[in-house]
């Protein structure tokens, strides 16, 4: 099955209101071309998907919350999975889309081209439960689960080597942030970014000074 078939399920069965962080890469472009939703965290940094929707799922209890990892990004925080397992936040999914390789770089194998079961690492680090699917009818039983079940809930979806022809995503990363924390804050009624603080001086500071001086 291809990635993009399993984002477009995805994006059928996701609530507007679920809070989304993307893995970085083709995912990124292939889920913003299907329809940008203000819910979604783009997150274009290797190893920090999982953990980030971890910590949204454990400050935000109530909402749910969903990561989408790539095998490679996933590998290289492994140990955020134990994290997952021991807390076992009952509103967080993890779907990792594993195609063996590093697409981004050209295909370099990863190690789940070796050997490797992200599935199976996930249950030894504490994760109850967890599946490895490869069609799309499988992929759309697991997807519902991680989304409107008690978790913690993790998905392998083994995938093809492919990338869908679509645009690149138009916004930076500053944009997506801020985007996506404005959202959060609107929505929850919070404040999280606020303004630096500055310094502000008596406008008659001065009169004094060269009076006293």
């Amino acid at each position: 099955m291809k990635r993009v078939d399993c984002l477009k399920i995805l994006k059928e069965l996701t609530p507007d209101d679920t809070l989304v962080v993307v893995t970085l890469g083709v995912t990124t472009d292939e889920w913003y071309d299907l329809g940008h939703r203000e819910a979604t965290m783009y997150l274009p940094a290797m190893g920090t998907i999982t953990p980030v929707g971890l910590g949204l799922a454990l400050a935000l209890p109530h909402r749910r919350v969903l990561a989408l990892d790539s095998d490679g990004s996933l590998l290289l925080s492994l140990g955020a999975l134990t994290v997952v397992g021991a807390r076992a936040p009952r509103n967080f999914g993890v779907i990792v889309f594993d195609n063996g390789c590093y697409e981004s770089i050209g295909g370099a194998p990863t190690a789940t081209a070796t050997g490797t079961d992200l599935a199976l690492v996930a249950r030894g680090c504490g994760i109850k439960d967890t599946a490895t699917v490869s069609d799309l009818d499988s992929f759309r039983a697991a997807a519902t689960r991680a989304l409107h079940e008690a978790g913690p809930l993790f998905v392998a979806a083994r995938i093809e080597r492919a990338i869908a022809k679509v645009k690149p995503k138009t916004t930076d990363i500053f944009e997506d942030k801020y985007r996506f924390v404005r959202y959060v804050e609107r929505t929850e009624g919070i404040e999280i970014l606020s303004p630096a603080g500055r310094s502000r001086r008596d406008p008659h500071d001065w009169k004094s000074i060269t009076e006293d001086g």
